[in-house]
């Protein structure tokens, strides 16, 4: 092999492994992101559960904590995932606060529920991809 074929064959492995690596890196972003919001989920549903609703201090500031790091983690997600896809899941969040306002406790738990189901669904059609990369 002559010193072009060996410097093409070292320049495709290296640009595989760039990608990969990106792969690898945009799948633990999106994977800690949304097992953020999932614990988050599950701690709003056992200060319900603890203190017998949804209007006390520690949900709301749960949801608060929920809804900041969600903006957070989403404002990163734009560069990997299409914001589209995430949009509604912020929505979900801010209807939280509104319900929690009300004191609509079915509509809260119905939100709620649908913030699990995005994340779970997420979870499957997120993450690493070649196709997100090129």
């Amino acid at each position: 092999m002559t010193k072009w074929m060996w410097f093409k064959a070292v320049s495709v492995l290296f640009l595989v492994g760039v990608i990969i690596g990106i792969c690898v890196l945009e799948d633990r972003l999106v994977m800690k992101a949304l097992n953020a919001v999932n614990d988050t989920c599950y701690q709003i549903e056992l200060a319900i559960d603890q203190n017998g609703g949804i209007v006390n201090g520690q949900v709301a500031s749960l949801v608060d904590n929920l809804e900041y790091d969600w903006f957070k983690n989403e404002a990163a997600l734009c560069f990997v995932v299409n914001h589209k896809s995430t949009e509604q899941l912020g929505v979900e969040i801010v209807r939280l606060k509104t319900y929690i306002d009300e004191e609509e406790e079915i509509e809260f738990y119905v939100s709620l529920n649908i913030i699990k189901n995005y994340v779970e669904t997420f979870q499957h059609f997120m993450g690493a991809g070649v196709d997100n990369i090129l």
